[in-house]
């Protein structure tokens, strides 16, 4: 069985979806799942073991004038026996149609609280419910992320591992999902002084960032934002002794790597996609009559579900994290 999914968007949300794909693949053996991702985003499924070919669409080049081409090269092996479209737009519907599999599914969202829990449906949830017209039940809600040897040796080139660490990512997509750099600094200077070792993490576009927090402390922090493959980055987090991070994309690596998680959530709800694994700890203000509101920007203005967290309530969760 040949199949084609396009889920676009970011890291985090193609690897919500892996529990979904890894049951569909069994379901049908020696099927072979094509992706189609965001440019950029191919780490996020290289390497699984179910994953055939893997296509970066990208909106700036391949819509438009650039849509014949792309097509011609997703049906480069024949027209489609399903294609998920887990991501439905003009341009996703638009290239779902002119692919003429035999048969569709398109995702449909449901951020309704559920009768059965009184809570929001789990994006792996969500995402799990569309495989049930083909009688297809999704009991394993694991992520996958595959992490080559490579990857490991790599790292090992550029960091001492024989030393444990606590790994924190302070970046978040928006300004939302942040908890402030002073925080951090904080958090890292009590860390320290308990005599552990920390990772400050962060991708090309954390820089600032990651060296704001580093000059708000005189612990000795190893700042390694930008100098991390996506590999590299999974093969660092499943060795973490914790991992401290907002609901981003580096969570959903962890949570695949099973590396032990705190995540500190404030606008985003960690019922839909909060770390699920036995142990992993959400640190929220439940307090705020607008948490979780979801939202990409604060309506309050000033981002209090995330300026309010207290350094010692993050700090209380690692160590009973790490426990």
């Amino acid at each position: 069985m040949r199949v084609c999914v396009v889920r676009l968007g970011g890291m985090g949300d193609i690897l919500l979806a892996t529990p979904t794909l890894r049951a569909l693949a069994a379901h049908f053996p020696g099927s072979t799942i094509d992706f189609v991702v965001g440019p950029g985003m191919e780490a996020a499924v290289t390497g699984l073991p179910y994953a055939g070919r893997i296509l970066a669409f990208d909106r700036k080049k391949h819509w438009g004038k650039g849509l014949p081409g792309f097509v011609k090269t997703l049906r480069a092996d024949g027209r489609y026996d399903l294609f998920l479209n887990f991501q439905p737009s003009l341009k996703t519907l638009t290239l779902m149609a002119l692919s003429q599999p035999q048969q569709t599914i398109v995702f449909k969202k449901d951020r309704r609280k559920q009768a059965a829990t009184g809570r929001v449906r789990h994006a792996i949830d969500d995402f799990a419910k569309e495989l049930v017209p083909l009688g297809i039940t999704v009991t394993d809600r694991q992520l996958d992320f595959f992490v080559p040897e490579a990857a490991r040796e790599s790292l090992a080139a550029k960091l001492d591992l024989s030393v444990p660490y606590i790994a924190i990512n302070p970046a978040g997509t928006r300004d939302i999902n942040r908890w402030p750099p002073e925080r951090f600094a904080e958090l890292i200077e009590r860390l320290v002084g308990a005599g552990r070792r920390v990772l400050l993490l962060g991708g090309p576009g954390d820089l600032a960032l990651a060296s704001e927090i580093a000059g708000k402390t005189q612990a000795p922090v190893e700042n390694l934002a930008g100098k991390l493959t996506v590999k590299e980055l999974g093969a660092l987090l499943e060795r973490a002794t914790c991992v401290v991070t907002g609901d981003t994309g580096p969570l959903h690596i962890a949570s695949a790597v099973k590396a032990p998680i705190v995540c500190l959530s404030g606008a985003a709800d960690p019922d839909r996609t909060g770390p699920t694994r036995p142990g992993d700890l959400v640190v929220i203000n439940r307090e705020l009559s607008c948490v979780p509101c979801q939202a990409r920007s604060c309506k309050r203005g000033d981002i209090a579900c995330m300026t309010q967290l207290p350094v010692d309530g993050v700090w209380d969760a690692i160590e009973r994290r790490i426990r």
